[in-house]
């Protein structure tokens, strides 16, 4: 007996709950890879590549990408969007991990860099820690696109430079990690801001 697709609502309440859930972020990989092999009919059989999935998530939803991808290693590589560290303790993550983070500021927790760069250290697999210019925590979303444009709430970058500089660094991040495109990772990312590079 094949296990039917969620319905579209189903499928929009497990993406919106599975957003700061580690094991719903595995969960939600699960299905995928069922349609890859074929196991489930629709338009994406046989179509994907769960080989090569990076897990992602900003803030609350950055935690649980880190802890999602130490947790089960189908994750190919981590993007965690200005997320601080949840774990009791921070710990290795096997696979490649980019963090993009905001400049501390007197409001930031000054435990927040030191730990999300201790997590890079004990890293397995080079990893990189991108600390955008005139960023603020809500930078690395959408909000540019549509909240006012006050720096406090979503940086000084602005409406368009926000998402270019996420996309553009992310995008490099994942050509290199899962594409194994050639080419100088650090060098791409440093052009937007003060890059750490971690290596095992």
């Amino acid at each position: 007996m094949q296990t039917p697709l969620p319905s579209a609502r189903t499928s929009a309440g497990c993406l919106a709950g599975c957003s700061s859930s580690p094991s719903g972020l595995s969960f939600g990989l699960t299905p995928l890879g069922r349609l890859e092999r074929g196991e489930i009919p629709g338009p994406l059989t046989g179509r994907l590549d769960t080989g090569r999935v990076a897990v992602t998530g900003h803030s609350l939803g950055g935690a649980a990408a880190l802890q999602a991808a130490r947790q089960d290693r189908r994750f190919a590589a981590v993007i965690d969007l200005d997320g601080y560290p949840r774990d009791p303790g921070p710990t290795s993550c096997p696979q490649p991990v980019l963090g993009l983070t905001q400049a501390v500021t007197p409001v930031t927790d000054p435990r927040y860099l030191p730990r999300l760069t201790k997590v890079l250290e004990l890293s397995t697999a080079t990893s990189y820690r991108l600390t955008v210019p005139g960023a603020a925590h809500l930078t690395f979303m959408d909000a540019p696109l549509y909240l006012p444009p006050v720096p406090s709430m979503v940086g000084s970058p602005g409406r368009t430079e926000s998402p270019r500089v996420v996309a553009a660094t992310t995008r490099a991040f994942l050509d290199s990690t899962l594409r194994r495109e050639p080419g100088p990772l650090a060098d791409v990312l440093s052009a937007y801001g003060d890059l750490g590079v971690h290596h095992p």
